[in-house]
């Protein structure tokens, strides 16, 4: 479902915020938006791989000032692989571009940093290159039920 159409659907007080450029980097999205790097959430799509090679991919979401730790996705999950989707893949899985992803409306399973749980708004993929979504971590939380798991470092 497209985002548009999702936030409708659930009746969510989410905006999307469209900007004259492209806001697909959280460098990008900081300077439209006036904001600092932990006021965005990064919507990232892994490929896990378990002892068997069964592959299932995740949709990490983190602020803007972390990075993936996979050693932590790895022992969180008990698999083998952690490994960004391809862009090929991310379009294929969510519909979307990377720099694009929305972190609701996807069909994937989702993971939270746990310290992203401190803040209460945050600006993520629109769906476009140059839109943001503004979501309460309320919102968040109940579009994705995510598992929340400490999966970060700093930048």
């Amino acid at each position: 479902m497209l985002l548009d159409e999702y936030i409708i659907a659930k009746n969510l007080k989410a905006d999307i915020i469209e900007h004259k450029k492209s806001v697909k980097t959280v460098s990008e999205a900081i300077a439209a938006l006036k904001c600092k790097p932990e006021d965005i959430i990064k919507s990232i799509v892994v490929l896990c791989k378990d002892k068997y090679k069964i592959s299932t991919f995740y949709l990490i979401l983190l602020q803007g000032n972390r990075k993936i730790k996979t050693k932590k996705i790895k022992d969180i999950l008990g698999i083998k692989d952690v490994a960004l989707a391809s862009p090929e893949e991310v379009e294929n899985i969510t519909g979307y571009n990377i720099g694009d992803i929305p972190p609701i409306s996807l069909t994937i399973p989702v993971i939270i940093d746990e310290i992203a749980l401190n803040k209460n708004i945050f600006f993520g993929g629109g769906g476009k290159s140059n839109r943001n979504l503004k979501i309460s971590l309320d919102e968040l939380l109940d579009c994705t039920h995510p598992l929340i798991a400490d999966i970060s470092i700093p930048l």
